[in-house]
């Protein structure tokens, strides 16, 4: 695959991708919530990967690695997600809610950039997808097959968190209080660690193809988004608002991201 090959591709793709999600803006403004689109973010890029690895003329036993690696991943994200969206339903989730009502008057204008944005991310860390399906090498490389046991070690670990975390929730007795339990013992965000992870894995499976060198950037721009963006920084701005005191121990004492042993505590009321 030619860089121009790509690059033809990754137009068509950003062009599905935002016709789709203006469709999805309109339904969502016709139940006013807009955390939808996180559904669609996460089975974005399953269907990707499933219509990549059946276009593309890359090695059969390849292909069926990155489906491998990447639909236990988004299929099961979309279910937590979609599970999750139901329950709270119609009740939106707290950041796009935060977000109407700072933009004000603006608010369906501005959601709708954020859908598109959403789209152009999307494409952006799909090149991996299309040049692992797309790699004629004749056999599997052992790099390969590493990339894909640390996707399923970050889809496994981004589930056990999850689940750790849903279990914590369910006891009434917690509600308002820090889950500190099992993973979240050692990192603040570990779901959010594990989807790191998961791009780091899809990355090495990437990495002996053509091109896929240059898909180093994906896992990148994911932890960058992750920890200073969209994830931890939304996520820790309301759970001090939430929990106050408690939050601001744990975040003195339990890594913000990658797991770690606990920290000894430091003033109470210092950050």
């Amino acid at each position: 695959m030619t860089l121009s090959e790509l690059a033809i591709i990754e137009l068509i793709l950003l062009g599905a991708v935002s016709s789709a999600l203006t469709v999805l803006f309109l339904f969502s403004k016709r139940i006013r919530n807009a955390g939808i689109v996180d559904i669609f973010w996460a089975a974005s890029y399953g269907i990707i990967s499933i219509v990549f690895a059946a276009v593309c003329p890359g090695l059969f036993e390849r292909k069926v690695l990155l489906l491998i690696a990447v639909l236990p991943w988004s299929f099961r994200l979309t279910y937590y997600l979609l599970k999750r969206f139901l329950k709270e339903h119609p009740h939106e989730d707290t950041r796009y809610a935060a977000l109407r009502r700072e933009w004000g008057n603006r608010a369906d204008v501005m959601l709708y950039l954020v859908f598109l944005f959403q789209g152009a991310l999307i494409t952006v860390l799909s090149p991996p997808f299309v040049i692992i399906a797309a790699d004629d090498h004749p056999s599997l490389r052992l790099l390969e097959i590493f990339g894909a046991v640390i996707c399923i070690i970050g889809t496994v670990g981004e589930s056990i968190a999850d689940e750790q975390l849903r279990r914590f929730k369910t006891v009434s007795s917690n509600k308002g209080k820090v889950c500190s339990t099992g993973l979240w013992n050692y990192s603040r965000h570990p779901n959010y660690f594990f989807e790191f992870v998961v791009w780091v894995g899809i990355a090495i499976i990437a990495a002996p193809a053509p091109l896929g060198i240059y898909t180093v950037y994906c896992p990148l721009l994911m932890l960058y988004f992750l920890t200073q963006m969209t994830g931890i920084k939304i996520s820790e701005a309301q759970s001090l608002k939430s929990r106050g005191e408690e939050y601001l121990r744990y975040q003195q004492t339990t890594s913000a991201f990658f797991p770690w042993l606990k920290k000894s505590q430091g003033t109470p009321g210092r950050r």
